[in-house]
């Protein structure tokens, strides 16, 4: 690859913007280069799926021509959920699956992440062997009598299935559903209609050019959703990100609810109905999560921010939940992966536990204020940036902590810088746990920090 281009291979995935950053030759060598690493790894069939995205076809299809060059089988989905695709080689026992999308990022951009059959997404590390073998073209291709076969599949019945298995309810209950076009709305309603729910929907047919809203779900993005939910009859509304991997809720009156508090909920009702106690809580996660859960008999574990992270941490820790400030969420006894379509059923169960609307639900849980800010920075620079912060904070009042990024916590609250590993961010991240306090924090530190990153 050209070195214009080295900038698409990231932490968790490769991305980039269709035809300028990565096209199909690209998408080609990239399959090459994944069909060579699975051979290296004994693997012998796994699982190519994709999002709902214009480009998403074309892109499947030249991975797949290079794959099969190398004498690795392939089990095709097509378009899907991300959790769908995954669940084939999971349930299979395949080695591994590539899911071609770019998650919430706009129409114009696409990219590839790569699973272990488990679930597990691949490490920084084992990103960094896959493209050292695409750079230094250190391919293993086969001969035309020893080419790789495929065939399309539909995992879907299968799935279902399973989830049947994991999940039980009382009664018929009715939900508001938002799936941004995206591709949940490849199996929404009906996914939830088999699983006994009565399901109101929004922007439920897929378009790949995201109309109705971002494909990021935030609380402006699901004002719609919101407003849905007012005038509905439902337990709460959930809207989900462009491949199905995210999800974040409203309550049954329309107000977006962050995911740490719903992560509390599902941590809450998980501690008080199993035995384990181990949870995960990434550093985007709220000061306030640690406390409470601590009080109430978990023994909770900050990890680095990254779905890859997430699995590999929930299996090493045997932690009976993970969770991200962002959405995403890994409930181990289902799946290792970070499947956003069961989320809803979790959340389900838990209020049928506790036996309260989530408006009411959600007053046990502490408040705190947190904002975060988005500042553009060059892939090339941003790194770098993150070590000047901490050099600027090593000598301010408080705790530093550079688990992932930088981090300083002081009486006032918590300020978290990091770099984004999927697109060319720093973001700052302010928590207190009030108005006055925030306000200082933002007063000491962000327009420093700012002058620092945006140099």
């Amino acid at each position: 690859m050209a070195a214009s281009h080295d900038h698409i291979f990231r932490a968790y995935d490769v991305r980039g913007i269709f035809n300028k950053d990565l096209d199909v030759s690209i998408m080609q060598k990239i399959g090459i280069a994944f069909g060579t690493y699975m051979k290296q790894k004994n693997g012998i069939t796994i699982t190519l799926g994709g999002d709902i995205r214009a480009s998403t076809n074309i892109l499947q299809h030249a991975f797949l021509s290079g794959i099969l060059t190398t004498g690795v089988n392939c089990e095709l989905v097509k378009e899907s959920p991300l959790g769908i695709t995954l669940f084939n080689s999971f349930n299979k026992n395949y080695i591994a699956s590539a899911f071609i999308t770019a998650s919430h990022l706009p129409p114009d951009w696409n990219g590839i992440k790569f699973y272990w059959g488990e679930g597990i997404g691949f490490s920084p590390e084992e990103n960094e062997e896959l493209y050292q073998i695409y750079k230094k073209n250190l391919f293993e291709q086969t001969d035309v009598f020893n080419l790789g076969s495929y065939k399309i599949i539909d995992p879907y019945s299968d799935y279902v299935s399973y989830l049947k298995t994991k999940f039980n309810f009382q009664k018929n209950y009715n939900i508001a559903i938002d799936c941004g076009n995206g591709a949940t709305s490849l199996v929404i309603p009906e996914l939830y209609e088999e699983l006994g729910f009565d399901v109101s929907h929004i922007f439920s047919e897929p378009d790949h050019n995201f109309p109705n809203r971002t494909s990021e779900p935030t609380e402006e993005s699901l004002s719609q959703l919101s407003t849905f939910v007012k005038d509905s009859n439902v337990l709460f509304g959930a809207g989900f990100d462009g491949d199905g991997d995210r999800c974040v809720f409203t309550d049954e009156n329309g107000i977006v609810i962050s995911s740490d508090i719903y992560g509390l909920i599902i941590s809450e009702y998980l501690i008080q109905t199993q035995s384990e106690k181990n949870i995960l809580i990434n550093m985007e996660c709220s000061l306030s999560m640690e406390d409470y859960l601590k009080s109430i008999g978990a023994n909770p574990s900050r990890i680095k921010v990254g779905h890859s992270f997430l699995s590999l941490e929930a299996k090493n820790q045997n932690a009976i939940w993970g969770i991200e400030s962002s959405g995403h969420a890994i409930y181990p006894n289902v799946f290792l992966f970070d499947d956003a379509l069961i989320l809803p059923l979790m959340l389900v169960n838990a209020l049928e536990y506790f036996n309260l609307p989530l408006s009411k639900l959600i007053e046990r849980y502490p408040p705190s204020i947190k904002k975060r800010y988005d500042l553009k920075c060059d892939d090339k620079y941003k790194f770098q940036r993150i070590k000047d912060v901490i050099q600027y904070l090593d000598n301010k009042d408080g705790y530093l902590n550079t688990l992932d990024g930088v981090a300083l916590t002081n009486d006032n609250g918590r300020i978290l810088v990091r770099a984004s590993n999927t697109s060319p961010k720093v973001r700052i991240t302010i928590e207190a746990l009030n108005q006055q306090n925030y306000d200082i924090i933002e007063r000491e530190y962000l327009n420093d920090l700012t002058d620092i990153i945006q140099i």
